[in-house]
């Protein structure tokens, strides 16, 4: 129904949505431009592969070659450069190209904001904390680190998301206001729609509410202790929510997945106190509501921009649910076989930590917290307040106040993730300034290439690796 009114009707944009149309008529195209675009793919996606098994993978051929590996000469050069002290709060540099094809994507203001809040807690924030608070001058790595200085960060990023959410009200406004339309659309009026025909049914929609609804309230009871009331309160408000979220995305390209789930987070604090597994699970039902419903609506919109039977493409859409399960829980099981693995180099999951911290806060109150996390809290929270109202009031120029949600990132993951996000995003602006029209052609082929190859690559070593364990971990062997 969404989909029915936001792009049918009213027409709502989904940049991503249409960048993903415009790139797709560029792959498909029969002239050279889609050759090119092509070509660039494949070329920088073999480029990241290559380096990834130089990373991760020389010792499969012979582990004589083990110290040839670039992260082990670039290690190297890291604590000769830069000592111990520095690298042990992760203040360096690691080659990982996926991510400065990321920076490159994501742009100089959210980059450089990311790097502006990477030197303000790594390299201000946490030498001071070592230097004046007992708790924290025997921890080094970055694990024991990170629960220091994600409040700050978390706070900055909730504050933001939800003051982000309540300057958009008019969105939220005309997201409820078009409820009734979608489902009070008359037989006269489907009648005149020619989309009516190849519109998905609204007994579909209804069938799968009550099916997704009861299979939920099951799970959660019995996987997590979630009574059943509560579930099914979490799922009407994550209708409400992902309706607000789907309104966002269409008009401005960002979803605010992070507001929702800390609306039912501070929702669900309140209603269970003192119960981490259901204030996480309701966040978790209300996010991935939002999210889910966000990206099925844009690549809606790309069908409905390229010409695509909605109907068609929704039962492709569902038909991927089923596989999408089996291959992410299989994938996930085989890769992070261990929970203790969440948090350390290899997965560190900001998005993880800052659930947590918000999760534990409400469950145990305040007044348990380190006073130097309290004060990171209210101090963050206002920064994430400031900003985007100090953007909002310079109009053009606020796209030179840094990002509050990029700024709070920065405080939940590694310093050097930011290094390589700037470096992509200066490369980007530099290339765009010596030549635009080459870079608007081959920016997204090649950024593309770059993450799809190292990621693909660094999979498929893991696998290989460790491919006997995974097998007995998974079928119990």
């Amino acid at each position: 129904p969404m989909k029915r009114q936001m792009i049918n009707t009213e027409q709502l944009r989904f940049p991503s949505g249409i960048a993903a149309a415009e790139t797709l008529r560029a792959l498909h195209a029969t002239g050279e431009e889609g050759a090119r675009a092509a070509r660039a793919l494949g070329i920088f996606g073999l480029f990241a592969a290559i380096s990834q098994f130089w990373v991760d993978g020389l010792h499969l051929i012979s582990t004589k070659l083990e110290p040839y590996k670039i992260s082990n000469l670039i290690g190297r050069a890291n604590e000769a450069l830069l000592g111990s002290a520095w690298t042990g709060r992760t203040v360096m540099f690691v080659w990982d190209p996926i991510f400065i094809a990321a920076g490159m994507i994501m742009g100089m203001r959210a980059s450089l904001s990311i790097l502006l809040g990477a030197v303000s807690c790594w390299m201000i924030f946490v030498p001071l904390l070592q230097t004046h608070v007992p708790e924290v001058g025997d921890l080094h790595s970055y694990r024991e680190l990170v629960q220091w200085t994600l409040w700050g960060g978390v706070s900055c990023m909730v504050s933001s998301a939800l003051l982000s959410v309540a300057l958009q009200w008019k969105s939220a406004v005309r997201a409820f206001a078009g409820l009734g339309d979608m489902f009070s659309r008359s037989k006269k009026d489907n009648a005149s729609d020619p989309m009516s025909a190849i519109e998905t049914p609204m007994s579909w929609f209804l069938a799968g509410q009550a099916f997704s609804l009861i299979g939920l309230a099951l799970l959660s009871h019995h996987t997590f202790n979630m009574p059943y009331w509560q579930s099914t309160l979490a799922v009407l408000m994550s209708f409400a929510l992902a309706l607000v979220a789907c309104r966002v995305t269409g008009e401005t390209d960002t979803t605010p997945v992070g507001a929702m789930g800390k609306i039912m987070q501070l929702t669900f604090g309140g209603l269970a106190p003192n119960n981490l597994n259901v204030n996480i699970m309701s966040a978790n039902i209300a996010a991935g509501a939002a999210t889910s419903s966000a990206d099925l609506l844009t690549d809606l919109k790309s069908g409905y921009l390229l010409g695509a039977n909605p109907r068609k493409q929704f039962i492709a859409q569902f038909s991927g649910i089923f596989i999408g399960t089996v291959v992410s829980s299989v994938a996930f099981t085989a890769l992070v076989n261990n929970a203790s693995a969440i948090g350390n180099d290899q997965f560190p999951a900001p998005a993880a930590q800052a659930w947590k911290g918000v999760a534990e806060a409400l469950a145990h109150g305040i007044e348990t917290l380190h006073p130097v996390k309290v004060w990171s809290m209210l101090i963050g929270g206002l920064l994430g307040i400031i900003l985007p109202l100090l953007a909002t009031k310079l109009g053009k120029r606020g796209r030179f106040v840094p990002s509050p949600a990029a700024l709070g990132l920065a405080w939940t993951f590694h310093f050097f993730y930011a290094v390589s996000f700037a470096i992509g995003a200066i490369i980007a602006w530099f290339w765009h300034k010596q030549d635009a029209k080459q870079s608007d052609e081959y920016l997204f082929p090649v950024a593309s290439g770059i993450i799809a190859g190292g990621a693909l690559m660094g999979v498929a070593l893991i696998f290989i690796e460790n491919g006997p364990d995974m097998m007995r971990h998974l079928f119990g062997g």
